[in-house]
């Protein structure tokens, strides 16, 4: 069985090491962690592995998982290439969104590659049983990758190969369908607050609705999955919802106003008319008041 190491054994970290022991693909071998508490943590969710103090102290692996932070992971890799592992017959790879496999160049002639899982790690526990089904974003040297892509079909998810030089992009558009859809809950939130619902009712008011539009989105596409004021070119409303959000908090009227404008440019995909289209651009774009 091939032995890998992990670096930052965080939520991601330690859901892919206790998937792939679970699996038996993999022998979990040491684990390293800013702290030698927080490795051990680790070491007992995955339930195999060795919490080492240093980077020095980790045994020699075939596979190297590194799962810091994306600012930290150029710097990690120089260090690591002072040590004996980056061979020919190694595999380096992180799991960052926004960098390449690019950013491991230093450890060849050992093989790089980046794959990004398109899940949300929020809990370990949860993502155990959520991961499998969800895809992974691969790219990088051919050995790496055709070893990294039957790594995570063996626990479940469907592999997306993408070109290093569009990285940036793709993750730009994991952080427009995740982060900011958690961005624009919390300012539904904020707004319902506002109207003096307090946030438990509010949430399981959202749930039913928001549930329902990205079971829409996924099946139906956006342009069928608008309703709303915008989509039915309903101008009074849009203006007397800007107003009152100026009101309440400019912050929360210009994400209305800018999120607006590019539900028109939706909406005109579909049976909103020029004219209407041409108002509620010229209303979305004026300043707030």
């Amino acid at each position: 069985m091939q032995t890998l190491n992990i670096i930052g054994a965080g939520q991601l970290g330690k859901t892919l090491g206790r998937l792939w022991h679970q699996s038996g693909l993999f022998r979990i071998q040491s684990i390293h962690n800013r702290t030698l508490r927080s490795g051990q943590a680790a070491r007992e969710f995955i339930g195999a592995g060795q919490a080492c103090p240093t980077l020095q102290s980790m045994p020699v692996a075939d596979y190297w998982l590194i799962a810091c932070q994306d600012s930290e992971i150029s710097a990690l890799a120089k260090r690591l290439s002072k040590r004996p592992d980056n061979r020919e017959g190694t595999v380096f790879f992180h799991c960052s969104g926004a960098l390449s496999s690019e950013a491991l160049d230093i450890l060849r002639p050992a093989s790089i590659a980046s794959a990004h899982p398109v899940h949300s790690f929020a809990d370990p526990l949860r993502s155990l049983d959520s991961l499998p089904g969800s895809s992974v974003a691969l790219e990088g040297d051919g050995p790496a990758t055709r070893a990294l892509g039957g790594a995570f079909n063996a626990i479940g998810c469907e592999i997306i190969t993408i070109e290093a030089r569009h990285k940036s992009l793709y993750h730009a558009g994991s952080v427009f369908a995740c982060n900011y859809l958690t961005t624009l809950v919390d300012l539904s939130l904020r707004s319902f607050a506002a109207a003096g619902i307090e946030r438990g009712s509010a949430l399981k008011l959202l749930a039913p609705i928001v549930l329902q539009t990205a079971r829409n989105n996924m099946t139906l596409g956006p342009e069928k999955s608008l309703t709303g004021p915008i989509a039915r070119g309903d101008l009074d409303t849009v203006s007397n919802q800007v107003e009152n959000l100026i009101s309440v908090d400019p912050q929360m009227a210009r994400c209305y106003r800018h999120l607006g404008l590019a539900c028109v440019a939706l909406a005109q995909r579909g049976p909103l008319s020029e004219k209407s289209a041409t108002r509620l651009i010229e209303l979305l774009s004026e300043p707030p008041r």
